[in-house]
């Protein structure tokens, strides 16, 4: 059995989401300790617990000491295989962290899955649904994965209730490996202003605020507007994400009662901007969420990243750990960086 410590690097929940993601994929048992241990509140939360629970059914695993606030547990992984599910994480807790648990083992399952999870979609400390299907999942896409994802419904802090249908189909090959290193010559921006349970207004004056702002550097936005009725969220709500669509770029604001919905979009064109002038074209949120991927795909990955994250660099450990994989940086935390990985070419069914 493999031991994380889940203090180390940033030691919040991506160690534990990385581990249990690799342990199922890998069919490697592992025992992960001090799970969140420097956040104000330690041991698992229900979104990371529902991620667990979730893997288990995937890879027909077990685990001990899976329960709310717990700081360790141990999983043993079985043998993967495609389902139909649906989850409920039960407070606004983010489904785009869960798909980061959940989607290398259903990759590597020899038949289609499609999951739906309910919880929030658009909610602080997390990537919006925007970022994960326009962002994370276009890259996924280009290194040889077939995955969809649906957005059934929008859910804000502090309800929830927000839904999306994930849809997986096994892989047939390893995944490829990438060279990311090259700012790419043209920007195409693109966008989404979202409302829930709010006037249209707020989401056409975020959208306006990131159009002015981007247009100050050169930068020409198309965003759409959404707008979702009172009926249709449990909580109102406001977001806007920008992106990229020749890079791995993009940026996220979420509204708040009392800040105006021009600060909310300025705020999330000021931070594309922010990327953009690092002449990377791969974002620092996207720097560490590529990397488990890359650990297995098949060749050496090199990716110049904006910033190398703590959570960034938290990946590399538990990789390095788990699948025994060299890496290099050129740069350092908090620093524009290149990433190198060796994968270790892992071939569908090939762990039976």
């Amino acid at each position: 059995m493999i031991e994380i410590d889940g203090s180390i690097g940033e030691g919040g929940g991506q160690v534990f989401r990385t581990a249990v993601a690799l342990s199922a994929t890998l069919g490697k048992p592992i025992k992960i300790v001090n799970i969140r241990r420097n956040r104000a509140k330690p041991g698992l939360r229900p979104q990371h617990l529902l991620g667990l629970q979730l893997v288990e059914k995937i890879s027909g695993g077990k685990s001990e000491g899976a329960r709310l606030d717990s700081t360790e547990i141990s999983f043993f992984p079985g043998k993967l295989k495609g389902v139909t599910l649906t989850a409920n994480i039960g407070t606004a807790g983010a489904v785009t962290l869960v798909v980061q648990t959940i989607l290398l083992p259903l990759l590597f399952a020899p038949e289609p899955s499609r999951v739906k999870i309910i919880g929030g979609t658009d909610v602080d400390m997390a990537p919006t649904f925007d970022y994960m299907k326009n962002v994370f999942l276009r890259f996924v896409r280009d290194i040889g994965a077939d995955v969809n994802v649906t957005l059934l419904r929008r859910g804000f802090y502090p309800a929830g209730g927000g839904a999306i249908l994930l849809d997986v189909k096994p892989l047939k090959k390893p995944l490829r490996s990438v060279r990311l290193v090259d700012f790419p010559s043209s920007l195409t921006v693109k966008g989404n202003s979202v409302v829930g349970g709010l006037p249209r207004d707020i989401a056409e004056r975020q959208a306006r605020s990131a159009k002015r702002t981007l247009q100050r550097v050169g930068l020409d936005a198309d965003i759409d507007i959404e707008v979702r009725s009172r009926s249709e969220v449990l909580s109102p709500g406001t977001s806007i994400t920008l992106w990229i669509e020749e890079a791995y770029i993009g940026a996220s604001a979420l509204g708040s009662k009392g800040v105006p919905a021009e600060v909310v979009g300025k705020r999330a064109a000021n931070y594309l901007i922010r990327e953009v002038d690092s002449m990377a074209p791969v974002d620092r949120h996207m720097g560490d969420q590529v990397i488990p991927f890359l650990a297995l795909a098949e060749g050496t990955s090199e990716y110049f990243t904006s910033e190398l994250t703590l959570h960034a660099l938290t990946n590399l450990l538990v990789v390095e750990k788990i699948l025994g994989i060299k890496y290099e940086i050129e740069g350092g935390v908090g620093k524009p960086s290149i990433v190198r990985i060796e994968g270790i070419g892992l071939e569908p069914g090939s762990l039976g």
